[in-house]
């Protein structure tokens, strides 16, 4: 008996451990998308490009209710109060979350083994901003080795307002783990 209460404890323990290194691996990849979005927002690989451009200024134009807008406007979406409606555009595969790279090179392996299921990808809001500046938040979705396994992320980035122009360089402010973001869709 106590030989299988033993394999019993082995057995939770090693999938418990599993559990987490797959939660782990997913919020890696939403870091990794909040980085991939704050140099996506300074310019990207492509620093004179209109998507450069419109994130650099904050054009209204790009930002797109429902984060529906088209190329080159891909993610960028105007402040929707309801969390639930950016929510359910990250989570929606078909959906406009940018892919990690796709406006700056980046590249992340994802596939089978111990890799993510997917890469992670992202949404970049246009916030209500007074002091002058831009800020944006950006939300983060990775996925662990398991698709089912994801972890949603927010930041704030804020771009200072330099020599009269309103994007300057750009700071993280904060962010947060979306805890039980999947009931919030």
């Amino acid at each position: 008996m106590t030989s299988i209460a033993a394999a019993r404890t082995a057995i939770s323990g090693a999938r418990a451990a599993g559990h987490e290194r797959d939660r782990m691996l997913a919020l890696q990849g939403a870091m990794a998308a909040l980085a991939d979005a704050e140099h996506d927002i300074e310019g990207g690989s492509d620093p004179g490009s209109a998507r450069a451009a419109a994130l650099a200024n904050g054009a209204v134009a790009a930002f797109a209710d429902g984060c529906r807008g088209g190329a080159p406007y891909e993610g960028l979406c105007e402040y929707a109060p309801d969390a639930g409606t950016i929510f359910a555009a990250l989570a929606d595969e078909a959906g406009p979350a940018v892919v990690l790279g796709s406006f700056t090179g980046a590249h992340i392996p994802a596939g089978e083994g111990g890799l993510a299921a997917q890469a992670p990808r992202y949404l970049i809001e246009r916030m209500p901003s007074a002091s002058g500046s831009l800020l944006y938040r950006v939300s983060a979705l990775g996925f662990g080795s398991a698709a089912t396994t994801q972890v949603a992320l927010q930041a704030y980035y804020l771009k200072l307002p330099a020599a009269g122009t309103p994007g300057g360089p750009g700071i993280r402010v904060g962010w947060r783990e979306i805890g039980n973001w999947r009931e919030g869709r």
